[in-house]
């Protein structure tokens, strides 16, 4: 058995590459191929025929299954309408890359998430009334959490707390699209990461800062094992199931009783945090799940 593993050519922050090393070490160790291919080396082409090609590598060798450790929906949709297996969906990846679609996507299911608000659609600036402003703090409280829709490792996260502040920081955005939220504050420096493979989840850990409200490992914050309750697990379970992941990492807030609150759905997750916490190979699991799967397609 052999496969792709196609992650982000441009992304200058070395864990990724090193992420996605140590999965293709983890099929070496289990007998499976996998070549790492980065996304701005493959060309999708479109003939005037309506037809499909890709060029920058020998698609003659079809592997048996991709693992797309990227954003690049449209290369992942590409690939999948040439017909090869990819691992997670493009549609899942999408709904999980952007935060506003996430949000919509589970809108109606009944899993608790802090209060939303989403941006209204601009093409250069926002332009937003006085009255729009007081309502985000009447509808979200005195402290707001802007997320702008795209981006990764917390760095596009803002705690905001007076309407000046969110005025001048929707300025700097310009005609970049975001969503702002209730600020959970039992939560601050603090979030669990669930880490989910098909039906089954593998395991959690909590990550803690001292020193930011955001807990993510980038940005300095601490791993360390962490039991489950059911509800805990079961809102995790739901959402991903919701969004059609494969493979995921559910980031959960918790509320003064512990009680979750989803945060959002990861499709690339960062595993080897995980796997340091707990001891947990998520790698082979991943590997392991793949396998099974197209096993069960095969026969």
């Amino acid at each position: 058995m052999n496969g792709w593993i196609i992650y982000n050519g441009a992304l200058r922050i070395k864990k990724n590459e090193k992420l996605v090393k140590k999965l293709k070490n983890d099929g070496q160790h289990m007998g499976i191929g996998l070549k790492l291919i980065k996304n701005n080396e493959i060309i999708p082409l479109y003939n005037n025929k309506g037809q499909l090609g890709l060029e920058g590598l020998n698609s003659n060798n079809k592997p048996d299954f991709i693992i797309f450790w990227d954003k690049d929906t449209y290369l992942a949709k590409h690939l999948e309408m040439m017909g090869y297996l990819v691992f997670n969906s493009s549609e899942s990846i999408k709904n999980c890359d952007n935060k506003a679609l996430m949000h919509l996507e589970l809108g109606n299911s009944g899993i608790p998430m802090p209060r939303t608000m989403v941006s209204p659609f601009v093409y250069q600036d926002q332009n937003l009334k006085e009255e729009y402003y007081k309502k985000c703090f009447e509808y979200l409280g005195p402290t707001i959490i802007l997320k702008e829709t795209y981006g990764s490792f917390g760095m596009q996260v803002y705690k905001i707390e007076t309407i000046e502040a969110l005025k001048s920081k929707i300025d700097t955005l310009s005609n970049k699209q975001f969503i702002m939220q209730e600020a959970i504050r039992s939560s601050f420096g603090r979030d669990i990461r669930v880490n989910i493979i098909g039906d089954e989840v593998i395991g959690a850990m909590q990550r803690q800062s001292q020193g930011d409200f955001r807990a993510n490992i980038t940005l300095g914050g601490k791993a360390s094992p962490w039991e489950l309750s059911d509800n805990q697990r079961n809102v995790a379970l739901k959402a991903h199931k919701a969004l059609g992941l494969d493979f995921s990492g559910v980031d959960l807030l918790l509320d003064a009783d512990d009680q979750p609150l989803l945060c959002e759905v990861n499709s690339n997750v960062n595993f080897l945090s995980f796997e340091v916490a707990t001891g947990i190979n998520y790698g082979e699991k991943i590997l392991e799940y793949i396998k099974e799967k197209i096993e069960s397609i095969t026969h």
